[in-house]
């Protein structure tokens, strides 16, 4: 028996803020201000520089009596004419109660009159329950 490569349909979420586009990507892309507004990590740090681009990391997720971890490697950059900028990810995670496990995902900017529409879309293995084939 085999366990699909993904769980269900990719996640996506929009919301327009309401700042300029380098604000918001800067805030968005400094892992030391991440959990400031993401629930889902107590923190991300990077862990090296990768040959040709991208970075190795490593999150924590602290909830009470368990610390889960994992890490990801953000895969690229994009910058197109029309100011729209996007960055993707791959992250992993060998904890049996992390509600995410092996998935990819990626942050779309697009520039709108007075702010930025920023997108995410995941999509992932879920990590809780069924038995590890």
């Amino acid at each position: 028996m085999s366990v699909p490569a993904r769980g269900g349909p990719p996640i996506y979420v929009s919301v327009d803020i309401a700042a300029p586009m380098d604000e918001v990507w800067r805030l968005t892309q400094d892992t030391s201000l991440h959990s400031r507004w993401d629930l889902r990590f107590s923190t991300i740090e990077p862990v090296e520089d990768l040959p040709g681009g991208g970075r190795r990391f490593r999150y924590e997720l602290r909830l009470p009596g368990h610390l889960l971890a994992g890490t990801g490697t953000t895969i690229g950059e994009k910058r197109r004419p029309d100011g729209t900028r996007t960055s993707a990810l791959r992250f992993t995670t060998p904890d049996r109660l992390s509600p995410l496990g092996d998935g990819r995902g990626y942050w779309r900017y697009e520039p709108l009159d007075g702010g930025v529409r920023f997108t995410t879309g995941y999509d992932y293995r879920p990590g809780w329950g069924g038995p590890a084939w």
